[in-house]
């Protein structure tokens, strides 16, 4: 297949962080969308769903896998993923979770079953091709791709270094033979180990081209079996943790939200908060700084930091006394509602834009007040801008949905049509589903109308619509571009990696540098920030396609 990129860059890129890409058609070559793509086995005195068949039961003694059949050897599956006809790696693939262990008080180890539908799967392509953040595991063969998603820690772990080093890290995990394949009879097993906060109970399990299953339960230490070469509680105490810490993205008219498990940072529209080129605040602004000061009242610890930021009119010089002086309004206010805050403050002008461009959307992003602050500990998410709160507590902000455990992508909810870059696609929106009070996922089936030759799939984040809705994301290997807008026209944005160490990413699927044909289609994924609970449809804009008005939001 031969591949075109607008840029040197983008090549660059994706060769660093993909160790390959391409596009087969779903199994049998049709344009219908497979229907299992995540499914969570249920408990065991239930009738498995019609979708994921039950699992043969080897009359073997528990704990003993020597005497079971390829098949059925590790026991029943917890839950199932689907290739998505990313590549020719996984395309075909039956990926069943068939342990989470809780090894040692701090870790816990997955194994995995994975079968081919059709032809052959090669076992060396669940390497972690797209790991959010700096890690790059060693070699091609390490099983890396997978990870553990801690929804109300807003975590996502991946396996475990053996080494404290960001590149070419030792996996501890699995090491298949190169050439080492999976067909139809014929599945192949492994493992990897995950730190994992010994209060973590259940945690969902991910591919990044396959899509992420209901929180599943973690098993006590001793009651799985053992799968060849799993490390002992020795080797595991001595490794390294990949934890990629998240965060939620929502934007309302007033101000921006992002908030992870250990910070907060508000961004406040300069203007909505002062005049044109004052200092002073608006009688409006006292009722948006009072609800950043309960915020601030409720869950600081530490200092409060004030950061002023304008658009890049006018001379540098003046912009950042402007924002010197728009911050230290801010600090003033705030300071009166919360007495018992310490504020750091400063300007920073035009030198650290939100969005780039000259455009009026993008100045209006970088006109902002920041206020960030550290959290003591997890706590539950509080509302968006100009949105309902959600029942309070721990629990009921954060704990995953359990009645959606065996739920998988059915019938399109609404389809949108293709444009500009991407005209001669048309992408069914297969499920907005939440995961929990803080996540949805959304799937998107990506089909060619077979007008026209090859579409760029990654078009989308390049769209002029990425600057009309305020795409946050910068790196634009992953498939990010999608907004969610409720009736009051907050914006909800994807997951994405929270902290300095880490660049910008989403938990999504990597679409760069994949081309949709005539007769092929694509299944992609994204997780997304929830809206409050009483928020029960939104308008959906996928970059680059018609707008898709009213979609419901389940679970």
């Amino acid at each position: 297949m031969t591949l075109r990129c607008g840029s040197a860059a983008r090549i660059g890129i994706a060769a660093l962080l993909l160790g390959g890409c391409g596009l087969v058609p779903l199994p049998g070559g049709s344009s219908q969308p497979r229907q299992p793509t995540a499914s969570a086995a249920t408990p065991p005195a239930a009738s498995p769903p019609a979708a994921t068949p039950a699992p043969s039961v080897s009359a073997t003694p528990a704990g003993s896998a020597s005497a079971a059949t390829p098949e059925t050897a590790g026991g029943p599956a917890l839950a199932t993923l689907y290739g998505d006809g990313h590549d020719d790696d996984h395309g075909g693939a039956k990926i069943e979770v068939i342990g989470l262990e809780r090894t040692t008080p701090t870790s816990v180890t997955a194994r995995f079953r994975i079968s081919a539908e059709t032809g052959m799967v090669r076992v060396a392509g669940f390497r972690a091709s797209g790991l959010p953040g700096t890690t790059l595991y060693d070699g091609t063969r390490a099983f890396s791709g997978f990870y553990l998603l801690d929804h109300p820690r807003l975590s996502a772990y991946y396996p475990m270094r053996k080494e404290d080093i960001d590149r070419r890290a030792p996996c501890l995990c699995s090491y298949p033979e190169f050439f080492a394949k999976a067909t139809p009879g014929a599945p192949a097993q492994h493992w990897a180990v995950y730190q994992v906060p010994p209060e973590t109970t259940s945690v969902a399990v991910g591919f990044h081209h396959a899509g992420i299953t209901a929180p599943l339960p973690i098993s006590p230490a001793g009651t799985g079996a053992r799968l060849d070469d799993e490390p002992d509680a020795a080797a595991i105490t001595a490794a390294f943790p990949t934890t990629v810490p998240l965060a939620t993205h929502l934007s309302g008219t007033t101000s921006s939200v992002a908030e992870s498990d250990k910070q907060v940072e508000i961004a406040l529209n300069t203007d909505v908060l002062f005049a044109f080129d004052e200092a002073r605040l608006t009688s409006q602004a006292r009722k948006i700084l009072r609800r950043t000061a309960d915020r601030i009242d409720a869950e600081a610890t530490g200092a409060v930091h004030i950061v002023g930021h304008t658009d890049d009119v006018g001379t540098g010089r003046y912009n950042l006394a402007l924002s010197l002086r728009r911050a230290k309004a801010v600090e003033q206010a705030l300071a009166a509602l919360v007495p018992d805050a310490r504020f750091r403050t400063e300007g920073r002008g035009e030198d650290e834009p939100a969005g780039k461009g000259d455009s009026d959307q993008a100045r209006a992003r970088n006109r902002r007040v920041e206020v960030t602050f550290e959290r003591a500990s997890t706590v539950a998410s509080q509302p968006g801008p100009e949105a309902t709160s959600t029942p309070s507590g721990p629990e009921s902000a954060s704990a995953p949905s359990t009645t959606q455990a065996s739920a998988t992508p059915g019938p399109a909810v609404a389809t949108a049509t293709g444009q500009r870059e991407l005209t001669g696609l048309s992408a069914d929106l297969l499920e907005l589903r939440r995961l929990s009070g803080k996540t949805l996922i959304a799937t998107v089936d990506f089909r060619h109308t077979g007008e026209g030759g090859p579409v760029r799939l990654e078009s989308g984040a390049w769209d002029r619509d990425a600057e009309k809705f305020g795409s946050l994301l910068a790196v634009k290997i992953d498939f990010f571009w999608l907004a969610l807008t409720d009736a009051a026209g907050t914006r909800y944005f994807p997951l994405m990696t929270a902290g300095d160490r880490h660049p910008e990413r989403c938990v999504c699927s990597t679409p760069i540098l994949t081309k949709v044909g005539p007769g092929e289609h694509i299944r992609m994924f994204v997780l997304m920030t929830a809206p409050p609970a009483d928020v029960t449809s939104v308008d959906v804009n996928l970059f680059g396609f018609t707008p898709m008005k009213g979609v419901p939001v389940s679970g």
